[in-house]
């Protein structure tokens, strides 16, 4: 053993510390340099650097949402990894000071030591601005509470004639107006309850239900919109034996029930209960005729319409034209004109003459 160890000495001291006095000496140094190069970093990246990197070896990250960040703690020391607590975000899902969202995501191979980015519910939420939700629609009052993190509570509904409009909003049982609003700016708990009283579209006061029968059909129109109702379904009886464009029906009607036998209705004899009505109420009519077609434009043929649903209002119109009688229509049409039919210029008789019978 001794004797390898001198020639190995002897080898040692002829290369290392031999005299460069030739090239092949300089060879033979570059060549000891390379190697002893290569062994250094070979050690370095094989053996030294995944020793204190624990390079190949992974933790699977576990799932922590919903613990508590001290129990999240006792689990993650358990497995070698740390933690740090990088944000707060609200949730009335989780328990005061529980994991939300945790970063890396569960199941993740991490290396041993590596810290959780942790985001954890607050005790106490943020507070957020309360805005101003009166004489506002209904659904845009549901998107200005979800934009402000708020909830809907209860929902109230009152006889207003806004259908479906925003009268109050209440916090705590208490009205928040929109002069309380504007004189100070007040901040609730992030998911707080609103509670909104909403309008039903009717009004709040009862009226007799006016009598349209007889009226045209453009006077009841104009009844109906001063009385703030509301006009329905226009439909025309193409038999009725009164004036085109005249009201012949209504609902609700003006009274309830039939009149009793031998008594005009409407007469002071007639002693039903009249219909009560709100205004918003929506009022269906009747009216003797069609619909008046509509004029065409010019340079407008009636092959022109297209329209499928105009089109079978105009067929409809020309077969129920003939239910009346063609005098009563061209009479119709003269007095809407403001012409007298009554009195209409008849072609003068011709005189017959008598021959002289000088």
């Amino acid at each position: 053993m001794l004797k390898y160890w001198d020639e190995f000495t002897l080898l040692f001291k002829r290369y290392i510390f031999v005299k460069t006095t030739s090239l092949y000496d300089v060879w033979i140094h570059l060549g000891l340099i390379l190697v002893f190069s290569g062994v250094v970093v070979l050690f370095f990246f094989n053996s030294y650097l995944p020793s204190i990197t624990h390079h190949r070896e992974t933790v699977t990250v576990p799932d922590l949402q919903g613990m508590s960040v001290t129990e999240a703690e006792k689990f993650l020391t358990d497995r070698d990894l740390e933690y740090v607590i990088g944000d707060s975000s609200f949730s009335k899902a989780h328990k005061p000071y529980t994991i939300i969202t945790q970063s890396p995501e569960p199941g993740a191979k991490v290396k041993q030591s590596r810290k959780i980015r942790l985001t954890i519910n607050p005790k106490n939420p943020p507070k957020v601005v309360l805005p101003l939700l009166t004489d506002m629609p209904f659904i845009d009052a549901l998107r200005t509470l979800k934009n402000a993190n708020l909830e809907l509570g209860k929902i109230k509904y009152k006889p207003h004639i806004g259908e479906n409009v925003v009268i109050e909003q209440y916090y705590k049982g208490r009205s928040i107006t929109k002069t309380d609003l504007e004189a100070n700016k007040i901040e609730v708990p992030m998911g707080t309850k609103i509670d909104l009283l909403v309008g039903d579209g009717l009004g709040e006061t009862e009226f007799n239900m006016p009598d349209l029968i007889g009226l045209s059909q453009e006077e009841a129109e104009l009844v109906l919109k001063g009385s703030d109702l509301v006009l329905g379904t226009v439909n025309y009886d193409f038999k009725s034996r009164r004036e085109l464009g005249t009201v012949v029906r209504q609902t609700p009607t003006v009274f309830v029930g039939k009149a009793r036998q031998g008594v005009r209705a409407g007469s002071a004899q007639d002693d039903r209960e009249r219909n009560k009505v709100r205004a918003g109420d929506i009022i269906d009519l009747w009216v003797a005729g069609n619909p008046a077609a509509k004029p065409l434009k010019e340079g407008e043929n009636e092959d022109d319409d297209l329209d499928p649903k105009s089109r079978r209002e105009r067929d409809s119109l020309q077969r129920n034209m003939n239910e009346r009688n063609e005098d009563q229509i061209k009479n119709l049409l003269r007095r809407r004109k403001g012409e007298d039919t009554k009195n209409q210029p008849t072609k003068p008789s011709e005189k017959k003459t008598v021959p002289d019978k000088n």
